[in-house]
This record gives C-alpha cells, sequence and structure tokens, in this order.
C-alpha cells in the first residue's frame, strides 16, 4: 500500500468535502458551541485556519451552498498569514458575512502559559483584538498544537469562552480531526457512516482541502508558495504605484 492509499488523499478535495458535508447532513444536524444542547444529534464542525485564509473561504463558501454553518478560529501569531493584512481582514469578513462564527485559535506556547490566572488574561486580551478588528463576538476558542499540559486547562470556559477542549466536550462529543493532512485517529467518512457517536466535534485545517488529489507535505508548500508569490507581487505594485525603480 503507498502513502496515498494509507492516509487517503482523495479524501482532501473540496468535490469531496461536499459529499462529505451532504452525508453529514443525512446523519447530523449542524450546530455552534453555543447552540449543540438544544439540537438532537448534533455536529460541531470547526476550522483551525493554521495555514491559508484562501483556503478558508473556499470552504466557507461550499459550506454555504450547502445550507450549514461552522466555526472557523483564528490564529495571531500565524507564519502563513496575517489577520491585519488588508486582504486577509477582508476575506475573514467575508467569511462571516456568509453567516459563519467566529473563534479564537489560542497559542499556549506564544506566552509560555504557566497558569489558569495567566491563561484568562492572555486569552481575553486576543479575544478584544479580534472582536475590536471585525466587530462581531467571539465566544469560543481552541488551543492550538495541544499537549498534555495545556488539555489540563480543561473547564467550560476561560475568559468567557467556551473551551472547545473542556472535559465536557472530550468526553460527551466524538472527535474527528484532519490534523497534520490526513486522519489522525478515524477517517471522517467511516465516522459518519457507523453513527456511533451521537454527538459529533468534527475539526478540519482548510489548508489540507484542495481542488486535486495532493500530498500533505504539497498541499502545505502550495501555501508557502502561494505567500511567496503574493509577497513579490504586492512589492512590485507598491513600486509601480509609487513611480520608482525596481532594480534587479
Amino acid at each position: 500500500m503507498n502513502d496515498s492509499e494509507k492516509y487517503n488523499f482523495e479524501d482532501f478535495t473540496r468535490d469531496n468535502y461536499s459529499r462529505l458535508l451532504n452525508l453529514a447532513k443525512q446523519k447530523y444536524s449542524f450546530c455552534s458551541f453555543e447552540d449543540f444542547g438544544k439540537i438532537e444529534n448534533p455536529v460541531i464542525w470547526r476550522h483551525d485556519i493554521d495555514f491559508s485564509v484562501h483556503s478558508a473561504y473556499a470552504l466557507a463558501k461550499i459550506e454555504h451552498d450547502e445550507g450549514v454553518n461552522s466555526t472557523f478560529f483564528i490564529h495571531l501569531h500565524n507564519e502563513f498569514y496575517n489577520v491585519f493584512e488588508k486582504e486577509i481582514s477582508a476575506l475573514l469578513e467575508k467569511i462571516f458575512k456568509l453567516g459563519h462564527n467566529a473563534g479564537l485559535h489560542f497559542d499556549c506556547h506564544y506566552y509560555a502559559i504557566a497558569s489558569e490566572a495567566q491563561l484568562e488574561e492572555q486569552l481575553q486580551f486576543e479575544k478584544s483584538i479580534l472582536e475590536k478588528l471585525f466587530g462581531i463576538p467571539v465566544n469560543v476558542f481552541s488551543f492550538h498544537n495541544t499537549t498534555e499540559d495545556i488539555l489540563s486547562y480543561n473547564s467550560d470556559r476561560y475568559a468567557g469562552m467556551i473551551n472547545t477542549y473542556s472535559k465536557y466536550f472530550r468526553e460527551e462529543f466524538g472527535y474527528c480531526s484532519d490534523s497534520n493532512g490526513y486522519w489522525r485517529f478515524e477517517r471522517l467518512e467511516d465516522v459518519l457512516l457507523s453513527e456511533k457517536h451521537k454527538k459529533l466535534q468534527v475539526l478540519t485545517h482548510p489548508a489540507w482541502w484542495q481542488d486535486e488529489v495532493l500530498s500533505p507535505r504539497q498541499r502545505v508548500l502550495r501555501c508557502i508558495d502561494g505567500r511567496s508569490q503574493k509577497t513579490k507581487d504586492n512589492y512590485d505594485a507598491l513600486l509601480r504605484l509609487m513611480g520608482r525603480e525596481n532594480i534587479k
């Protein structure tokens, strides 16, 4: 068995993403982290935006076309995108205008979080940034690159936000994730067909879902190369606009 078969590369196309959404709709009712308690057979669909806001917007449009909403978690210390860039913030605004929810993707490693008090303080700080930037409420957060120490912060809420890794969600909901570009625990299609979880949380990272079949490495390199080319294009455009020489 080659890697493509072993890691189900063909799962991670946008056409298949749409198919999986339809399969999920047959088994579950889509809801948010705030309203799942009112829903029978709830599925909470979430996206941690680790690499590409452009890919996040592509999935947001697919979901909108399929009549479902999800939550997009924004990482303020990301090395692949800058939330303050005009193009990036505009794309995020488009996602929210489609009816999707905003969440904070929080990096404990950046602050070397060592206590709940410190966690509360920095979560509140980043929550306020996102809310002021986009003018929308941010009521939920997810941890970035979890460790056992980080997962020990398992209360239902911190800084007034719902914790996606709380003890409640980890114990009461099934969980399926595409972290690192492959199914970390179980294949999503198998989980949906089995119906073994009455409540389900699905985590995707939008950059893993492309129009064509690619390996995880190829997918992440596409994000890196695309950002590099965009930076070059922006520099050239700025020099033209300012009427300056672009000496090569």
